[in-house]
């Protein structure tokens, strides 16, 4: 089975769900995908915001994407943090 689709499915559960720990069991879903990347975590990543892009605009009753979205965005902040475009520091 598709390890995204695998992941979306697992999150689509816990959108559903009001359990209290339920920021923790997504963010641990977010890094069992990430772990078990195949050509790259940020690619990954890029391709797990797509599809909860998609899952939100489909505007099912009762699913809250929010935690999902906002864990994908601050992991993808994260990234281009560690890795940037440029530099920032001056050359002397």
């Amino acid at each position: 089975m598709d390890r995204l689709r695998t992941c979306v499915d697992a999150l689509r559960i816990l959108a559903k769900s009001s359990d209290l720990t339920r920021v923790g069991l997504i963010e641990r879903q977010i890094n069992d995908y990430l772990n078990t990347a195949v050509g790259g975590k940020e690619r990954s990543l890029g391709r797990l915001r797509k599809a909860i892009y998609d899952q939100v605009a489909e505007e099912r009753r009762g699913e809250d994407w929010g935690i999902a979205r906002d864990c994908v965005r601050s992991l993808l902040r994260t990234m281009a943090g560690e890795f940037p475009l440029h530099s920032t520091r001056t050359m002397q």
